[in-house]
Protein backbone atom coordinates (compact mmCIF):
# COMPACT_ATOMS: atom_id res chain seq x y z
CA UNK A 1 0.00 0.00 0.00
CA UNK A 2 2.79 2.39 0.95
CA UNK A 3 4.59 1.60 -2.29
CA UNK A 4 1.45 2.45 -4.29
CA UNK A 5 0.95 5.67 -2.34
CA UNK A 6 4.54 6.75 -2.93
CA UNK A 7 4.24 5.86 -6.62
CA UNK A 8 1.05 7.94 -6.92
CA UNK A 9 2.70 10.84 -5.07
CA UNK A 10 5.71 10.61 -7.34
CA UNK A 11 3.50 10.75 -10.43
CA UNK A 12 1.66 13.81 -9.06
CA UNK A 13 4.95 15.57 -8.40
CA UNK A 14 6.23 14.68 -11.85
CA UNK A 15 3.10 16.07 -13.51
CA UNK A 16 3.19 19.31 -11.51
CA UNK A 17 6.94 19.75 -11.97
CA UNK A 18 6.71 19.21 -15.72
CA UNK A 19 4.41 22.21 -16.04
CA UNK A 20 7.31 24.48 -15.11
CA UNK A 21 10.02 25.43 -17.54
CA UNK A 22 13.65 24.48 -17.26
CA UNK A 23 15.40 27.85 -17.49
CA UNK A 24 19.05 28.03 -18.46
CA UNK A 25 20.99 31.28 -18.35
CA UNK A 26 23.08 31.78 -21.50
CA UNK A 27 26.02 34.18 -21.33
CA UNK A 28 28.11 35.64 -24.15
CA UNK A 29 30.91 38.07 -23.38
CA UNK A 30 33.42 39.93 -25.51
CA UNK A 31 35.40 43.16 -25.60
CA UNK A 32 32.32 45.29 -26.35
CA UNK A 33 29.37 43.10 -25.47
CA UNK A 34 27.83 41.26 -22.54
CA UNK A 35 24.71 39.21 -23.28
CA UNK A 36 22.84 37.34 -20.58
CA UNK A 37 19.50 35.87 -21.57
CA UNK A 38 17.17 32.99 -20.71
CA UNK A 39 16.79 29.80 -22.70
CA UNK A 40 13.57 27.97 -21.87
CA UNK A 41 12.98 24.24 -22.14
CA UNK A 42 9.29 23.32 -22.23
CA UNK A 43 7.35 20.12 -22.91
CA UNK A 44 6.02 21.59 -26.14
CA UNK A 45 9.05 22.14 -28.38
CA UNK A 46 7.15 24.40 -30.80
CA UNK A 47 6.18 26.74 -27.96
CA UNK A 48 9.69 26.58 -26.57
CA UNK A 49 11.22 27.47 -29.93
CA UNK A 50 8.77 30.33 -30.44
CA UNK A 51 9.65 31.96 -27.10
CA UNK A 52 13.39 31.35 -27.42
CA UNK A 53 13.28 32.63 -31.01
CA UNK A 54 11.81 35.97 -29.94
CA UNK A 55 14.45 36.35 -27.23
CA UNK A 56 17.23 35.48 -29.69
CA UNK A 57 15.91 38.08 -32.13
CA UNK A 58 16.22 40.80 -29.47
CA UNK A 59 19.77 39.66 -28.66
CA UNK A 60 20.74 39.77 -32.33
CA UNK A 61 19.13 43.17 -32.78
CA UNK A 62 21.19 44.43 -29.84
CA UNK A 63 24.31 42.75 -31.21
CA UNK A 64 23.88 44.57 -34.53
CA UNK A 65 24.41 47.87 -32.70
CA UNK A 66 28.08 46.94 -32.39
CA UNK A 67 28.45 48.14 -35.97
CA UNK A 68 28.34 51.68 -34.58
CA UNK A 69 31.89 52.46 -33.33
CA UNK A 70 30.52 55.13 -30.97
CA UNK A 71 29.00 52.47 -28.74
CA UNK A 72 31.45 51.33 -26.09
CA UNK A 73 29.39 48.31 -25.09
CA UNK A 74 26.02 46.68 -25.74
CA UNK A 75 24.31 43.95 -23.79
CA UNK A 76 21.24 42.28 -22.35
CA UNK A 77 20.16 40.87 -18.99
CA UNK A 78 16.96 39.56 -17.45
CA UNK A 79 15.05 38.88 -14.24
CA UNK A 80 12.24 36.39 -13.73
CA UNK A 81 9.66 37.73 -11.24
CA UNK A 82 7.12 34.95 -11.74
CA UNK A 83 6.49 31.60 -13.34
CA UNK A 84 3.26 29.66 -12.93
CA UNK A 85 1.98 26.47 -14.53
CA UNK A 86 0.42 28.58 -17.29
CA UNK A 87 2.62 31.68 -17.67
CA UNK A 88 6.19 32.92 -17.72
CA UNK A 89 6.72 36.56 -16.71
CA UNK A 90 10.14 38.16 -17.02
CA UNK A 91 11.90 41.47 -17.56
CA UNK A 92 14.31 41.56 -20.49
CA UNK A 93 16.61 44.55 -20.79
CA UNK A 94 18.90 45.54 -23.64
CA UNK A 95 21.27 48.46 -23.27
CA UNK A 96 23.82 50.56 -25.07
CA UNK A 97 26.76 52.34 -23.44
CA UNK A 98 27.71 55.36 -25.49
CA UNK A 99 29.82 57.03 -22.84
CA UNK A 100 26.95 58.54 -20.81
CA UNK A 101 24.56 56.56 -18.70
CA UNK A 102 22.43 55.67 -21.74
CA UNK A 103 18.81 54.62 -21.74
CA UNK A 104 18.02 50.91 -21.65
CA UNK A 105 15.23 49.29 -23.63
CA UNK A 106 13.13 47.44 -21.09
CA UNK A 107 10.59 44.79 -22.02
CA UNK A 108 8.10 43.20 -19.68
CA UNK A 109 7.39 39.88 -21.35
CA UNK A 110 4.58 37.53 -20.34
CA UNK A 111 4.14 34.32 -22.32
CA UNK A 112 1.37 31.74 -22.44
CA UNK A 113 3.01 28.31 -22.05
CA UNK A 114 0.25 26.61 -24.03
CA UNK A 115 0.66 28.72 -27.18
CA UNK A 116 3.98 30.57 -26.89
CA UNK A 117 2.12 33.83 -27.49
CA UNK A 118 3.21 37.00 -25.76
CA UNK A 119 0.15 38.25 -23.90
CA UNK A 120 -1.20 41.81 -23.38
CA UNK A 121 -1.91 43.08 -19.89
CA UNK A 122 -5.64 43.01 -20.70
CA UNK A 123 -5.46 39.22 -20.60
CA UNK A 124 -5.15 39.53 -16.81
CA UNK A 125 -7.04 42.69 -15.87
CA UNK A 126 -9.49 45.23 -17.30
CA UNK A 127 -8.12 47.78 -19.79
CA UNK A 128 -7.33 51.24 -18.45
CA UNK A 129 -7.54 54.55 -20.33
CA UNK A 130 -4.57 56.92 -20.39
CA UNK A 131 -6.27 59.75 -18.46
CA UNK A 132 -7.70 57.28 -15.96
CA UNK A 133 -4.24 55.84 -15.30
CA UNK A 134 -2.66 59.28 -15.09
CA UNK A 135 -5.19 60.44 -12.49
CA UNK A 136 -4.80 57.15 -10.63
CA UNK A 137 -1.06 57.70 -10.36
CA UNK A 138 -1.40 61.33 -9.29
CA UNK A 139 -3.98 60.45 -6.63
CA UNK A 140 -1.99 57.50 -5.32
CA UNK A 141 -4.70 55.01 -6.28
CA UNK A 142 -2.24 53.29 -8.61
CA UNK A 143 0.95 52.84 -6.61
CA UNK A 144 4.21 53.42 -8.47
CA UNK A 145 7.26 51.45 -7.34
CA UNK A 146 10.89 52.08 -8.24
CA UNK A 147 14.35 50.71 -7.46
CA UNK A 148 13.31 47.09 -7.96
CA UNK A 149 10.22 47.48 -5.75
CA UNK A 150 12.25 48.79 -2.83
CA UNK A 151 10.61 52.23 -2.78
CA UNK A 152 7.34 53.94 -3.66
CA UNK A 153 7.91 56.63 -6.29
CA UNK A 154 6.44 60.10 -6.09
CA UNK A 155 6.27 60.19 -9.91
CA UNK A 156 7.50 63.79 -10.24
CA UNK A 157 7.59 63.91 -14.04
CA UNK A 158 4.08 62.75 -14.74
CA UNK A 159 2.50 66.20 -14.35
CA UNK A 160 4.55 67.61 -17.22
CA UNK A 161 4.53 64.57 -19.48
CA UNK A 162 2.43 65.22 -22.58
CA UNK A 163 3.47 61.93 -24.16
CA UNK A 164 2.40 59.71 -21.27
CA UNK A 165 0.42 56.65 -22.33
CA UNK A 166 -0.57 53.24 -21.04
CA UNK A 167 2.52 51.07 -21.40
CA UNK A 168 2.58 47.87 -23.46
CA UNK A 169 5.27 46.49 -21.16
CA UNK A 170 4.16 44.74 -18.01
CA UNK A 171 4.95 41.90 -15.64
CA UNK A 172 3.08 39.64 -13.26
CA UNK A 173 4.29 39.24 -9.67
CA UNK A 174 3.54 36.72 -6.93
CA UNK A 175 1.28 39.24 -5.16
CA UNK A 176 -1.30 38.73 -7.92
CA UNK A 177 -1.05 42.22 -9.42
CA UNK A 178 -0.24 43.36 -12.93
CA UNK A 179 2.51 46.01 -13.12
CA UNK A 180 2.90 48.30 -16.11
CA UNK A 181 6.55 49.21 -16.68
CA UNK A 182 8.08 52.57 -17.60
CA UNK A 183 11.70 53.46 -18.39
CA UNK A 184 13.73 56.08 -16.48
CA UNK A 185 12.54 59.70 -16.90
CA UNK A 186 9.02 58.65 -17.87
CA UNK A 187 7.65 58.73 -14.32
CA UNK A 188 10.72 59.35 -12.19
CA UNK A 189 14.40 60.22 -12.46
CA UNK A 190 17.19 58.01 -13.79
CA UNK A 191 18.29 56.85 -10.34
CA UNK A 192 14.83 55.43 -9.70
CA UNK A 193 15.38 52.89 -12.46
CA UNK A 194 12.39 51.15 -14.00
CA UNK A 195 9.10 52.26 -12.52
CA UNK A 196 6.22 49.83 -12.04
CA UNK A 197 2.59 50.97 -11.88
CA UNK A 198 0.31 48.61 -10.00
CA UNK A 199 -3.00 47.67 -11.61
CA UNK A 200 -5.81 45.66 -9.94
Amino acid sequence: MLKKTLLALGLCLAVSASAFADIATKEERGSRFSFTYPVFTLENSAVQNKINGEISAIVEETRSLLQDPDYLEVGTFFTLPLETEDYISFVFTSYVDGGGHGLPTIRGMVYDKATGNRLPYTHFTAPVETEQLKQGILSGKNIVYCNYFEEISKAPFLKTSETFKVSDNFILRPDGHVYLMYPPYELDNYAAGITYVQLP
